[in-house]
């Protein structure tokens, strides 16, 4: 055991002198002791507002993580920092992505500014827990990450028929098409969320709180455990015991998110179907800890041995309750066992192999066996090629077996609302090449969703005909033929740019291929000629624009003086 030595803003109070004098005072007016300011100050972040569904139930489980923190010999801290909810933000979705890495920057200067001793980050959905794990490997100090659990299922009204959030967009897309009437849509939406917690699909939301769970920073069991269930409130209190025991022992975060660990969050994230999100939140994860890692080619290569494992919607029938109960994220790692590195060490003090000891599948239904996988490629491909010489992404396991190989013609369009209107008024046909560019970081600027056109074109009669390519993101709820994060994106001047309406496009995912049919010399002409319909914005999102690394990187900010990569 290392010494239990403080913040190293607050070492030797004799050297520190009147700055720690003032802060002891002001300290002491909040009603403390100077027995209690000797303990090791704990912050815990909490992401609770009242428009998020994902966090509105926070302050209970916060209450139990402080109730550990003391028992355990802490001082406790509450702090409160954004948490968009990006359903809700879709509305001006270009805030989404930004909100991570502003989240990364309210943490650190909380933390260091209140010479924090050590923090366990309580939150849910999609960008606020990778933002976790970046503010954790940036720091690296003690950390814990508390996850909020998931929202329960839904239950249709009428046929009961279990629902999510994921049905609501492919609902619109069957009203639009006629085959379901607005009245069944607003059954839908009544009732797809019925109470507090992460949408219960493998969006990015679950996606990231089990890849917090995989990488080793929460409790075994947290990413698994439901939102509304005493399990949780235990569990935040044993974190909280535990986030004080870790920074007796010295264990800080680095030690946790190391190499060996985001290999094995790779590993989870591949055999589960994980979001297509992840792809840019890993790399930032191992950016933020100073890990030198060709994340994408990691993908890339152990997507080839290993195997989808779970159906978890939209991959499948299953529901987050269902991976509860077929044994959570160390049963996944009991099947992934021969692919781990199992000397890792997590938060729980323990190794990947203790964890997972004597722990085996309860549902090989919902977990499958490599002998038994649903899909025997991985759920996630890197596609290179002249349109996406920095790769593109796309999620295999959504993609309908008809559309893996696919040739057809180029529509090209710079908006979502362009697409759109499109797609319902004809302007799209089968066999043809959705192209919907400027939605990168830098062009959106934001890494745009263009969830609202996805889902709009599952539920539509060319939901099997037709493919999907862009420099924006995705949903992790997205399904069909749809590939993005395309880099470099067009805004950098990247091969999209050059792509015009009627020129061919074609892919391979099984042999990992994406292009367009021009030659190195037409595509280089036609992006001198381009013109660039790029604004610079003002406030956050326009500083975001200007310091924003490339996707290789996991689109984390950058100095103003450094390289954009």
């Amino acid at each position: 055991m290392v010494s239990k030595e403080k913040h190293p803003a607050l070492r030797g109070k004799k050297e520190f002198g009147v700055a720690w004098a003032e802060r002891e005072a002001l300290l002491r007016g909040l009603g403390l002791s100077r027995e209690e300011l000797e303990k090791p100050q704990i912050a815990i972040i909490n992401t609770w507002s009242d428009i998020n569904p994902g966090h509105r139930h926070l302050r209970g489980i916060e209450e139990s993580i402080r109730t550990g923190v003391v028992r355990a010999g802490g001082l406790p801290f509450r702090f409160n920092v954004l948490g968009l909810c990006d359903g809700i933000a879709l509305i001006n979705s270009q805030y989404i992505l930004p909100s991570r890495d502003l989240i990364v920057n309210e943490i650190e200067v909380y933390a260091e500014a209140y010479g924090m001793d050590a923090m366990i980050l309580l939150g849910t959905c999609d960008k606020i827990i990778p933002a976790f794990l970046m503010a954790a490997g940036r720091l690296d100090i003690p950390a814990l990450v508390v996850t909020g659990g998931y929202m329960p299922a839904g239950v249709h009204p009428k046929s009961g028929q279990l629902l999510s959030f994921v049905d609501v967009g492919r609902s619109v897309g069957s009203v639009q098409s006629g085959a379901m009437t607005r009245e069944d849509l607003d059954d839908i939406i009544d009732n797809a969320c019925p109470g507090p917690g992460a949408c219960p699909m493998m969006g990015t939301a679950n996606t990231m709180c089990i890849l917090a769970e995989a990488v080793g920073m929460t409790m075994p069991g947290n990413s698994t455990t439901p939102a509304n269930s005493t399990k949780l409130l235990q569990l935040a209190d044993s974190a909280g015991e535990q986030i004080v025991h870790l920074w007796e022992q010295g264990v800080t975060a680095r030690k946790i998110i190391t190499e060996q660990n985001i290999h094995n969050m790779i590993c989870a994230d591949l055999a589960m179907g994980g979001s297509t999100n992840s792809l840019v939140h890993v790399p930032a994860v191992a950016t933020e800890a100073e890990l030198d890692i060709d994340c994408l080619g990691l993908f890339d290569k152990l997507s080839q041995d290993i195997p989808l494992l779970m159906g978890i919607t939209p991959n499948g029938p299953h529901l987050m309750h269902d991976f509860d109960r077929a044994g959570g994220v160390r049963a996944l790692f009991s099947e992934l066992s021969d692919f781990l590195d199992k000397d890792s060490l997590t938060v729980a003090g323990t190794t990947v192999g203790e964890n997972v000891d004597g722990i085996a599948v309860k549902d090989a239904s919902v977990i499958r066996s490599f002998d038994d996988p649903l899909s025997k490629g991985g759920a996630l491909a890197v596609l290179r090629g002249n349109l996406a010489p920095g790769g593109a992404i796309v999620k295999v396991s959504a993609v309908p077996e008809n559309l893996l190989i696919f040739r057809g013609t180029a529509k090209v369009f710079h908006s979502n609302e362009d697409a759109i209107e499109a797609l319902r008024n004809g302007g799209i046909e089968s066999g043809d090449v959705i192209l919907i560019t400027f939605q990168g970081c830098k062009g959106a600027p934001g890494l745009n969703s263009t969830f609202v056109v996805t889902s709009e074109l599952a539920g539509s009669p060319l939901a099997d005909s037709v493919a999907l390519i862009t420099d924006g993101r995705f949903s992790g709820a997205t399904e069909g033929a749809c590939i993005g994060y395309v880099s470099p994106e067009a805004a950098l001047r990247g091969p999209l740019l050059a792509v015009c309406d009627g020129d061919i496009v074609s892919y391979d995912i099984p042999n990992r291929t994406i292009s367009v049919e021009l030659s190195e010399e037409q595509i280089a002409q036609r992006i001198h000629d381009a013109e660039m319909p790029l604004t610079y914005r003002k406030g956050y999102i326009g500083i975001y624009q200007r310091t924003v690394q490339s996707l290789s990187k996991g689109a984390v900010l950058r100095g103003m003086d450094e390289e954009n990569v």
